[in-house]
């Protein structure tokens, strides 16, 4: 049985600590043993910094939780890539060396510079790319094609990992007070608007820098500023269509509108969404 000082939400569990504000707190005895009495069938535990792993040998029953401690559980049987719900593709080898070594490129606030980095390395060397993610301790990269001399691509981009992957009914929005995602601290709450079933709740998790074409045809391409919402496990069965759809703060303000989530694939039970910087960015340019 879960600790008597634990306190159950609607959709939320919290305990007498927050790792999202104390990551440490996890390594803790006392903590740990109260996470492994939360859910039936808990064999061990693990957390990346953006979710927290349950191993179990049974599912517990539903609904489950939307954050526990401060971050979003995730359940699974064991580790494993297919088990982590972020986008952890291929990675090259070490000699293949790395770019920009001045620069401590983990926990950034604002990423936009080593952004522009990695999108000029990638021209320099020839290699097309669509869409570079931040995950805090790595890098994602998007590679457009498959027949890729992977020699020349970098191993790690300012001290942090670099992982490779390839590219394989709207309505009007009420007009809300637009507020930027850069600066904002990952892990907050939002809500994604559906007008069946109201707000669904996600968490704000990943920035990324999406490649895009500029219009119907267009062969100009830009570099678009998007969000990528955590929506809960097995959330991708249950979500409704959510191009343009409003995504807001807790304080009722528009943090992007929706995109597209993927239906399957590791970012399944995510939702992508591009970022109200791009927005006040071309309300400050009129």
């Amino acid at each position: 049985m879960a600790s008597q000082s634990t306190i159950a939400l609607p959709e939320h569990v919290t305990l007498p600590f927050d790792l999202r504000t104390d990551p440490e707190a996890f390594h803790k005895p006392e903590n740990i043993k109260l996470l492994r009495n939360l859910f039936p069938g808990n064999c061990g535990l693990s957390m990346d910094g953006m979710f927290l792993i349950f191993l179990q040998t049974k599912m517990p029953p539903k609904p489950w939780p939307k954050s526990v401690a401060g971050l979003p559980p995730y359940f699974a049987p064991r580790m494993g890539r297919q088990y982590i719900p972020g986008l952890i593709g291929e990675f090259v080898r070490m000699r293949n060396g790395s770019i920009v070594d001045d620069i401590n490129g983990r926990d950034m606030v604002d990423w936009e510079p080593l952004f522009y980095i990695v999108m000029n390395h990638f021209r320099e060397i020839g290699v097309s790319i669509t869409e570079v993610m931040y995950w805090r301790d790595y890098v994602a990269v998007i590679l457009q094609h498959r027949r890729v001399d992977t020699a020349r691509l970098p191993q790690k981009v300012a001290n942090i990992a670099v992982s490779y992957c390839y590219e394989d009914g709207n309505q009007p929005q009420l007009l809300r007070t637009l507020t930027p995602a850069k600066g904002r601290r990952t892990d907050d709450s939002v809500f994604l608007d559906s007008y069946d079933t109201g707000f669904i709740e996600g968490s704000f998790k990943v920035t990324s820098f999406q490649r895009v074409i500029a219009g119907e045809g267009s062969s100009e391409q830009q570099w678009v500023f998007t969000i990528w919402l955590y929506m809960g496990q097995d959330s991708a069965d249950a979500l409704p269509p959510v191009y343009g759809r409003a995504i807001f703060t807790v304080d009722g303000c528009v943090l992007g509108f929706a995109r597209y989530a993927p239906e399957n694939g590791q970012m399944k039970n995510w939702c992508s969404g591009v970022a109200a910087d791009e927005f006040i960015d071309r309300l400050h340019n009129c």
